[in-house]
């Protein structure tokens, strides 16, 4: 086993090849919610993660964290219009060329629980954060349920405005 201190991690942009390895992610994702929320049916996402999210051409962009040869962690976002039930709607944004949206979406971060507490998260976040500045975005944003200490934990430590909505933040980063 890699020790907490010892690790060493790549970010780096997702590859087609990296879908095995990332749907093991969500899966242990879903799982973890499942556990965490008794109650709840929580209704598995591997489908839309392999024929939406990581499929090539879309609006997505995903990073992965990667240890050795293991993908450890991954992070999801996209240029977003900057009103959610627009931005839904498509899977390919519907601009004209050269026109780049003024904000990028943070959707989701996921790091394997052995791998957690080792900057993974951070550095997830720290490598988007640069990607939407290269790319002209004004503006990084998530919205995080207030359960989620962990993921508020590492977004705080990069200054993001926080709005309260209620159960969850609006977190907000202008570049």
């Amino acid at each position: 086993m890699i020790g907490k201190k010892t690790a060493r991690v790549r970010i780096r942009e997702y590859r087609p090849s990296d879908l095995p390895q990332v749907l093991e992610l969500v899966w242990e994702l879903e799982t973890g919610l499942a556990e965490r929320f008794k109650d709840v049916q929580i209704k598995s996402g591997i489908e839309d993660y392999q024929n939406r999210y990581l499929k090539p051409g879309t609006k997505y962009k995903t990073f992965v964290a990667v240890v050795g040869k293991k993908i450890v962690g991954f992070l999801i976002g996209y240029p977003s219009l900057g009103a959610p039930e627009v931005d839904n709607m498509y899977d390919i944004l519907p601009v004209s060329p050269g026109w780049t949206p003024p904000e990028f979406y943070l959707q989701i971060t996921f790091v394997s629980v052995p791998y957690r507490n080792r900057g993974i998260s951070k550095a997830l976040h720290k490598k988007v954060i640069e990607y939407a500045r290269r790319r002209g975005h004004k503006e990084v944003y998530a919205c995080i349920a207030k359960w989620n200490l962990p993921e508020l934990k590492v977004i705080d430590s990069f200054e993001f405005v926080k709005k309260d909505l209620g159960y969850r933040y609006r977190l907000s980063l202008k570049l």
